[in-house]
This record gives structure tokens, C-alpha cells and sequence, in this order.
């Protein structure tokens, strides 16, 4: 993905950012979302981005490389992920660094998107 946000396609990628901490209504929001169909493209949802980012990692995978080829093919994005960094920082180093790479994923992510909401006891505010 260039870095203007467009695909190679020339078309307008469109990402949408859910994140807030475990069980707080991410996937229903994002359905919700969804669901508000405008009559173009559907979109698709990714839910549980931190632990895709986990498994990609435990794979040896780079979960950067992963997410850039996965939104190439999808123009309408909608992206659920867990908040990891407010909690206590994990003895384990694997976790250590799985939390900090979901971050900056999210980061980017997040600077790339047109709109990103955090849920809250089923409540979203709008961040961006």
C-alpha cells in the first residue's frame, strides 16, 4: 500500500480502526458497521487483529509485511484489536514484544485510517 493511502488500483482505500480493551463490543460495533452498506463495495471485517499479529509472529512471520498485503486486497476495511498496553508489561518476552509490535501496528494503522473509535462498555467514541 502507497503511503497516500491509495492502492495501486488508484482506487481509495477506505480503514476503519475499532480497538478498546477485551469484551468491550468491538465485533458487534464492527458488524454495525458494516451492516450501514452505502451501496458500494461491502465491507470486510478483521476481528481480533492482536491475536492474527500473535499467530503471524509465532510463525515467524512479519505481521507489518501481512497486514500491508492484506489491505492491498481489500479497499473497504473495517479492523477490530485489543488495547494491550495499559495493563501491567508481561514478565515473558515473547509477549513483551508481541505487545509492542500490536502498538505500532495499531499506531500506524491508526494514522492511516478515516475514522477510529474506541469501545468502552459497549459505547464507541469517536477518537478520529
Amino acid at each position: 500500500m502507497q503511503e497516500s493511502g491509495y492502492q495501486e488500483t488508484g482506487q481509495k482505500q477506505q480503514l476503519i480502526l475499532v480497538t478498546g480493551g477485551a469484551y468491550q463490543g468491538q465485533a458487534a460495533f464492527a458488524a454495525e458497521l458494516a451492516g450501514m452498506a452505502d451501496g458500494g463495495e461491502p465491507w470486510t471485517v478483521w476481528e481480533d487483529l492482536h491475536l492474527r499479529i500473535a499467530e503471524m509472529m509465532r510463525q515467524g512471520e512479519d505481521p507489518r509485511e501481512e497486514i500491508r498485503r492484506l489491505q492491498q486486497e481489500h479497499s473497504r476495511l473495517i479492523v477490530t484489536v485489543n488495547e494491550l498496553g495499559c495493563g501491567i508489561v508481561p514478565i515473558d518476552a515473547f509477549d513483551r514484544e508481541w505487545r509492542e509490535v500490536t502498538g505500532r501496528i495499531c499506531c500506524d494503522l491508526a494514522k492511516r485510517a478515516q475514522a477510529v473509535y474506541r469501545m468502552t462498555c459497549g459505547i464507541s467514541t469517536r477518537l478520529k
